[in-house]
């Protein structure tokens, strides 16, 4: 069974990942979304009170906000807005990972 990072790295990098799908002209898969959203709140209750976490945590977390935000130029405002909506959802989820 995958562990919580690892699941991350997949619904984020896999080829039908959030990221691949919005880079591809795709839109916004919003269950993936979801599904990383909770993987996120996840990580956040495992590492609370830990002051370090995995280097592969720290690669995604530097990656996933600028490829989102970047790949919203393509689309629709409309569209555009909802991948921003996510994107700020994430960070703040992240944030939650990083926090004591």
């Amino acid at each position: 069974m995958k562990n919580n990072l690892e699941l991350l790295e997949g619904l984020l990098l896999n080829d039908d990942g959030l990221l691949k799908s919005l880079r591809m002209g795709d839109g916004l898969d919003k269950e993936k979304a979801n599904q990383v959203y909770k993987v996120l709140a996840d990580l956040a209750a495992e590492w609370k009170g830990q002051e370090k976490i995995h280097k592969k945590a720290v690669d995604l977390f530097i990656d996933v906000y600028p490829a989102m935000l970047s790949s919203s130029d393509y689309y629709s405002d409309k569209v555009a807005n909802e991948i921003m909506d996510c994107c700020d959802k994430i960070i703040d989820l992240i944030r939650d990972c990083l926090s004591y």
